[in-house]
């Protein structure tokens, strides 16, 4: 009796060790950060194939592909960046610095996320395989190279928005205006250089070590500079985008224009979150934690379809 008893207690003991550790991976995974993998909808979008089934499903599956490769990639950079990680006073409660998941496994699940995610983008289409190995390459440049060199930190990581929205026009063999690119980009590194400044205020008003050396290159004042002017130059592009009358020739409508006040306002707000309220050090969580920049998000995805599709 007393050893089917001890048999019982092992076993919940083991498949409570399970459930940690699993939910430990899934979390070193940063479903979260499978937001960014959205803008490969951008060339279904404006391509006006949203509604057909079959460029639906191939974007979708590009999405996939994309969360494969940057979740592969999360783990290797974690791995790499282990040791700063676990001095950083957010970073050190992730599953790999505090110890909750052993590095040969995360090891492991890294590389084979990596290589599904090119393997299932070389079925879909050769570009969007060389547009995925691009982006690991990239990726590991920065882990290892590119991440200490002041400015280019910031574009590289920006870059990785490009080439998600470069990929969903790729996979379904279409074209994105080279103004939409440009107004990509400018949004991208945007939020990156917001990302940058609340590190580096961070920093400076807790008086905590810069866990990267890169970051005692930047001063506040500069940042500020710049993300107000990537702010501008996002919403100029866009203009030009929604003005142009190759884009009115192309969906048969000048009503894109009335689109404009939901960019302009969307980026005033999140200067707003991140300049008045402290918040922008995860672009991911301020997008889903506050519900007017949400709500005016949906109000711009909402008059796109209607403009492009229905009117």
């Amino acid at each position: 009796m007393s050893e089917g008893v001890q048999r019982l207690k092992l076993l919940r003991k083991s498949r409570t060790e399970n459930m940690r550790t699993i939910r430990a991976i899934v979390l070193s995974l940063r479903p979260l950060q499978w937001m960014k993998n959205l803008f490969v909808f951008a060339g279904l979008v404006f391509s006006q194939e949203f509604l057909n089934p079959q460029k639906f499903l191939l974007s979708l599956e590009t999405f996939v592909v994309f969360c494969f490769l940057a979740s592969g990639i999360y783990l290797f950079n974690d791995i790499v960046d282990l040791p700063a990680d676990r001095l950083h006073p957010d970073k050190k409660h992730r599953p790999l610095p505090s110890g909750e998941i052993p590095i040969y496994l995360a090891g492991i699940i890294s590389v084979l996320l990596v290589f599904i995610g090119l393997f299932w983008s070389a079925k879909l289409s050769s570009g969007l395989f060389l547009i995925g190995a691009m982006y690991v390459v990239l990726q590991i440049l920065y882990t290892f190279i590119l991440k200490k060199l002041v400015i280019v930190d910031i574009i590289v990581v920006a870059s990785g928005f490009l080439l998600r929205a470069a990929a969903g026009a790729v996979v379904l063999g279409v074209e994105i205006s080279s103004w939409l690119l440009l107004c990509t980009s400018l949004l991208a590194l945007f939020m990156v250089t917001a990302k940058r400044r609340q590190e580096l205020f961070r920093i400076e008003t807790e008086k905590t070590p810069a866990t990267r050396k890169v970051m005692r290159e930047y001063s506040l004042p500069f940042l500020d500079e710049i993300l107000a002017i990537q702010g501008y130059g996002a919403i100029i592009t866009y203009a030009i985008y929604v003005f142009d009358p190759g884009t009115a020739s192309r969906f048969g409508t000048k009503y894109l224009g009335l689109t404009l006040p939901f960019v302009i306002y969307g980026i005033f707000r999140y200067l707003f979150l991140v300049k008045v309220e402290g918040r922008g050090e995860s672009p991911e969580r301020l997008v889903i934690s506050d519900p007017i920049f949400i709500i005016n998000l949906l109000l711009w995805m909402a008059s796109i379809i209607i403009i492009i599709y229905f009117s």
